[in-house]
């Protein structure tokens, strides 16, 4: 019951605060494995998932299970390994100065997410209080 309290965008906020922590965890490996050999860049996606997971249930419409809150659900934040990108000779794929700048780009993101969770939550709060 507690789970049809959270609308849909409180939902898509949930997801996006789970991508920018996965992204925030990448680019965190990133940086800490900049000195290591061979080491591959990680990179996060969130976007193709939701599309695809949203495009699926669009396909199965009437079926059990093909609301757009069931694709906001299904639809994770998905770790790429980038396999063809070496930024010196030891092989190493990490440019530091862009994982920082991801990092504060993602770090602002987290905020604007948290500001949005925490203004639809006094929102509902005000509806409950009925005030």
């Amino acid at each position: 019951m507690a789970g049809y309290l959270f609308t849909n965008s409180l939902l898509m906020l949930e997801r996006a605060m789970d991508y920018q922590w996965t992204k925030f965890g990448a680019i965190s490996d990133n940086i800490v494995n900049a000195e290591t050999p061979n080491y591959k860049a990680k990179y996060v996606t969130f976007e193709e998932a939701l599309a695809s997971s949203i495009r699926a249930s669009a396909r199965h419409t009437g079926q059990k299970g093909s609301t757009v809150r069931s694709a906001i659900l299904r639809a994770q934040p998905v770790v790429h390994v980038a396999e063809d990108e070496s930024m010196r000779m030891d092989d190493n794929g990490v440019n530091v100065i862009e994982q920082e700048t991801e990092a504060t780009r993602t770090a602002y993101q987290m905020q604007y997410t948290m500001d949005a969770i925490n203004s639809n939550l006094s929102l509902m709060r005000t509806m409950i209080r009925g005030q």
